[in-house]
């Protein structure tokens, strides 16, 4: 299904931008292409780095509790692939100049691209979009100001409901979307290989027996053929109709769910680190106090914050550690 897959919303928006020449505060004569761009490389990053990460800077965009990945950029022509592929004898044959180029496309002008995927809103009309572009502009409205101002058609935007509007305005179809967080296969209930047959071969056997039934010994052939000719049109027919439906939610594949996991992950890479060679009652010990403190069935806290790649530090002291000496060389409680 397009824009939609595996309980999220990828949205694919094309804001065409404007082509004046504006003139800067400093008396300079410039592009609106060129403007734009100096405001998406301004925008604060996430926290991907060591020198992001001191900054203390983080991308407007992890605001969104649903939001998963956003780019933007702009784009003023398409790659140009090289020529078609053709067999040079059949050049020949149809009088083909290799020198005369192919067609292909070209834009009228610059676009800005923004493609993105959140959490859908299954109960609502949209599955999410306009409460996602409301709650964007809520959280990022001077940042959007500063990137949109450059755009056709963002002069009417005053409030989260009309940015909703212009992101709908400027929005195409999402066709290839990318979701990671299946851990394995989606169920797809009548999709198995035993299950594909037996449609396939069920009318057959239906047709063929009812012949029998009947007394037309000749027939039966005649109408397991055609049995079977009608129940690959069904399979292909069920593949078809499969293939355009989205995938559904995988487990706890929301962002709050995610950014929770991570920090289990992180918290847990630190625990296993700091309990090396622990007899098995101390283990057992730390290992139900690292429970309390982190809380992994709670994914709202503590958790890593959106935006960032590590979490912060969860110092719990661990009287079973410093009892076993598996404390730091300053004897200082063990970070977790």
């Amino acid at each position: 299904m397009p824009n939609i897959d595996g309980g999220h919303y990828f949205l694919t928006l094309l804001a065409p931008v404007k082509t004046g020449e504006p003139v800067t505060d400093g008396g300079v004569v410039t592009t609106h292409a060129n403007l734009l761009r100096e405001e998406l490389a301004n925008l604060p990053t996430a926290m991907q780095s060591p020198v992001s990460i001191d900054t203390g800077l983080v991308s407007p965009f992890a605001q969104c509790r649903r939001t998963h990945f956003l780019r933007m950029f702009v784009l003023d022509q398409p790659m140009y692939n090289g020529r078609d592929p053709i067999d040079p004898l059949w050049n020949v044959i149809k009088k083909r100049d290799p020198l005369v180029h192919q067609p292909f496309d070209v834009l009228s002008r610059p676009w800005l691209v923004l493609a993105t995927d959140f959490d859908l809103r299954p109960d609502e009309p949209d599955k999410g979009l306009r409460s996602w572009a409301e709650g964007l502009w809520t959280r990022t409205e001077a940042e959007m100001r500063a990137i949109f101002v450059h755009c056709h058609g963002f002069e009417q935007v005053n409030s989260a409901g009309s940015f909703a509007d212009y992101v709908a305005r400027c929005q195409v179809e999402t066709t290839m979307s990318f979701n990671d967080y299946w851990p394995g296969r989606p169920p797809l209930k009548g999709l198995t290989l035993n299950g594909l047959l037996w449609r396939a071969v069920l009318p057959a056997v239906a047709l063929a027996g009812l012949a029998l039934l009947l007394g037309w010994g000749w027939w039966a052939l005649a109408g397991a053929l055609l049995g079977l000719a009608v129940g690959v049109l069904l399979v292909i027919r069920l593949l078809w109709t499969k293939g355009k439906a989205a995938f559904p939610p995988a487990p706890d594949s929301d962002l709050p769910s995610v950014l929770k996991a991570l920090h289990v992950q992180q918290r847990f890479a630190f625990f296993a680190e700091a309990v090396q060679g622990m007899d098995a009652d101390a283990l057992h010990a730390s290992f139900g106090q690292w429970l309390s403190g982190v809380r992994p069935a709670d994914p709202e806290s503590p958790t890593q914050a959106p935006g960032v790649i590590r979490s912060d530090g969860v110092q719990l002291e661990m009287p079973e550690l410093v009892a076993d000496k598996q404390v730091d060389a300053e004897g200082k409680a063990v970070v977790l």
